[in-house]
């Protein structure tokens, strides 16, 4: 049988707060510039990292 995946619809708010960066860095095992530096390239595996840590800190479900 197949396994169902329910995915939910979340973004990030406008501002994320104030440390985030060293937080985000904390939890990944990265120095806080790599943080920095992925962020302003706009891609990559980490960017994508980074992504997903900062969506299940500080994400909102939206309601279709």
């Amino acid at each position: 049988m197949a396994k169902t995946i329910i995915i939910k619809r979340t973004s990030l708010p406008d501002f994320l707060p104030h440390g985030w960066k060293a937080e985000v860095a904390r939890t990944l095992g990265v120095h806080r510039n790599t943080v920095k530096n992925a962020i302003e390239l706009g891609k990559g595996e980490l960017y994508e990292r980074i992504k997903q840590v900062a969506i299940q800190k500080w994400g909102k479900i939206e309601n279709d």
